[in-house]
């Protein structure tokens, strides 16, 4: 039978741990997330299947009127409409485009009400070269809305000799 513990018992006690465990660094606001709602983790991948298959439609239905975009080298802040049409030039690029989820996480602030969506995935993206990425995107959802995302990648190496 599966353990059931107290959860306010379980938040005293990982408390307890975190002010017992030296930490390398001094952090000045303590993590205050919970577990946030399974509806925004649909949100987000609702929005990620819009850009995989290239459907702007559905991304201008999924994404606040304001939005933020943040990736390696390039930042967005500004309307849902001119982020869509940098999106669909980027997507363009590619002949088609494929998603391999691994994993997601919804979270939420317990002091500031922040919601956030994290998804690890795979991106294989063909055009006239083919490219796969892994991926972790962090997206705020706000008012059942895509109104941030901080995307994070790094490409995959080419196999070498067939290994």
């Amino acid at each position: 039978a599966p353990i059931e513990t107290d959860p306010e018992e379980a938040k005293r006690d990982s408390l307890e741990n975190a002010q017992r465990t030296s930490m390398p660094y001094n952090v000045p606001n303590q993590p205050d997330w919970e577990r946030g709602n399974i509806e925004n983790v649909a949100i987000a991948m609702r929005a990620l299947k819009a850009y995989e298959t290239a459907d702007l439609n559905a991304m201008q239905q999924l994404m606040a009127d304001s939005i933020e975009f943040h990736t390696d080298n390039f930042s967005f802040e500004g309307t849902r409409d001119s982020l869509i049409q940098m999106m669909k030039m980027g997507r363009d690029r590619y002949d088609s485009m494929t998603i391999t989820m691994h994993d997601y996480e919804s979270v939420k602030s317990k002091k500031r009400g922040e919601e956030w969506v994290s998804l690890w995935y795979t991106k294989t993206q063909r055009g006239e070269t083919v490219d796969s990425l892994f991926v972790m995107d962090d997206m705020k959802i706000v008012g059942g809305k895509v109104a941030e995302v901080d995307s994070k990648s790094r490409r995959i190496p080419a196999k070498k000799n067939g290994k």
